[in-house]
């Protein structure tokens, strides 16, 4: 996954939340994936939210989104990968658990659309919030309905709601579904504990789920969790 449309609308959206972090961490080290005709629409699209900039800003020689972050003002972002191989600053399996030395080093971490391609996705949430300082932001954009063979996972909005939030203790800032055909169009995503069937929806075409949560200072009892419609808290 790379910084298309709507992860880029989404990282502008809460740029002011990660402003504090002076750690910050992206799961891949990612490009920006924008053409020539895109990159014209989102460059006018950050200019209506008070972001003056040129594609030359927010681009850099190598493809890559560092100079993007930075425009931002995002902290310097460390990638983490399963490989060296784009250069990433830290080398782990998601697949496994966070490793000690890493333990609550970043007061900034995002999935740039990676954990869907994990095998054990829960083990690398669980690796996201290890990897978070208390009162640390996560940022969160990866495949939703519509997206079948993109990963192994489409994911839904019991994983920010229920894992993050009921779960791990999280203020939810954001929660929401952006089709890729329009991805102006932000559609805000309740909390589906006790609705019928989770709040079940039918959507039509890829989508993407973005969602932005902040670490308690005090972390409260964890218990795994369950979905939303057999639950009752």
């Amino acid at each position: 996954m790379g910084i298309s449309m709507v992860p880029g609308l989404f990282l502008a959206r809460h740029r002011q939340a990660a402003a504090a972090a002076q750690r910050g961490l992206i799961l891949g080290r990612q490009k920006m994936h924008l053409q020539p005709a895109r990159m014209t629409r989102f460059v006018g699209a950050l200019e209506n939210m008070g972001i003056p900039t040129t594609a030359q800003a927010i681009t850099q020689e190598d493809g890559f989104s560092e100079a993007f972050f930075a425009h931002l003002g995002y902290p310097l972002i460390e990638a983490m990968d399963f490989t060296d191989a784009e250069g990433a600053a830290h080398v782990h399996d998601l697949n496994h658990p966070c490793p000690e030395r890493l333990r609550e080093q970043f007061d900034l971490v995002i999935d740039g659309g990676t954990t869907e391609h994990i095998f054990h996705i829960g083990t690398a949430l669980d690796t996201c919030h290890d990897l978070l300082r208390p009162g640390g932001l996560f940022l969160s954009f990866v495949a939703c309905d519509g997206w079948f063979g993109h990963g192994f996972f489409q994911t839904g909005p019991d994983v920010p709601w229920r894992y993050w939030h009921h779960a791990r203790g999280y203020d939810m800032l954001e929660v929401s579904i952006v089709p890729r055909k329009t991805p102006w169009k932000t559609i805000p995503i309740p909390d589906p504990t006790g609705r019928p069937r989770g709040g079940e929806m039918a959507l039509t075409g890829p989508h993407m789920l973005v969602y932005a949560c902040r670490k308690p200072l005090t972390a409260p009892p964890y218990r795994p969790p369950i979905q939303g419609h057999y639950a009752s808290e």
